[in-house]
C-alpha cells in the first residue's frame, strides 16, 4: 500500500511540474550562435514559423553591447511561402532602462543594452523574418525572442 501511495504521489508531482513548464507559457529565445555577434555595419536574421493559427505575435530584439555606441534598426518581414518576404514593420532600438524593484527595493539592471519590440495583433502569415541591423562603431550580441498566443471567442 505504501508503494502504491508513493507511486501515485510521484506521478502527481511529475504531472504538476510538467503542467507548469509548457513551451507556450514563456517566450522562446533563439539560441545564440557565433554569427549573432554584430560588428559595426552588420546584419543578423532569424526566421519565426507561426503555423498554428495564432492571433497575437510578440517579438523582442535585444542587443547586449560589448563596445561602442548602439545604433541601427530591427526590421520585420512576413511571408506565406518562406521565400518571398515583404517588409511590414521596423523599430529603432531604445535604451533598456534600469529600475528599482517595488517589492525588494533593489536595483534591477537589464541584461540588454538596447531593445526593439514588435507586436502583431493578427498573424496572417506563416513565416516572419526578423532582421537585426547595426550601424556605426559597435560590437554587440543580438538575441531574438518571440511568443505567440491563440485567443478563442465564443458566439
Amino acid at each position: 500500500m505504501k508503494k502504491l501511495l508513493s507511486v501515485l504521489i510521484l506521478g502527481l508531482i511529475v504531472f504538476i511540474s510538467n503542467a507548469q513548464t509548457k513551451p507556450f507559457s514563456r517566450a522562446y529565445t533563439f539560441p545564440t550562435i557565433a554569427g549573432d555577434t554584430l560588428t559595426n555595419i552588420d546584419t543578423v536574421a532569424k526566421v519565426i514559423t507561426a503555423t498554428a493559427g495564432y492571433s497575437v505575435l510578440g517579438i523582442q530584439v535585444n542587443l547586449a553591447k560589448l563596445s561602442g555606441t548602439v545604433a541601427g534598426k530591427a526590421y520585420l518581414y512576413q511571408s506565406l511561402d518562406g521565400a518571398n518576404f515583404t517588409l511590414t514593420d521596423s523599430a529603432s532600438y531604445v535604451t533598456a532602462p534600469s529600475f528599482t524593484s517595488t517589492i525588494t527595493g533593489t536595483a534591477i539592471t537589464p541584461t540588454a543594452t538596447a531593445v526593439a519590440i514588435f507586436t502583431k495583433t493578427t498573424s496572417p502569415s506563416v513565416f516572419y523574418l526578423v532582421e537585426v541591423v547595426t550601424s556605426g562603431t559597435i560590437s554587440a550580441i543580438a538575441t531574438v525572442s518571440y511568443t505567440a498566443r491563440q485567443y478563442f471567442t465564443t458566439k
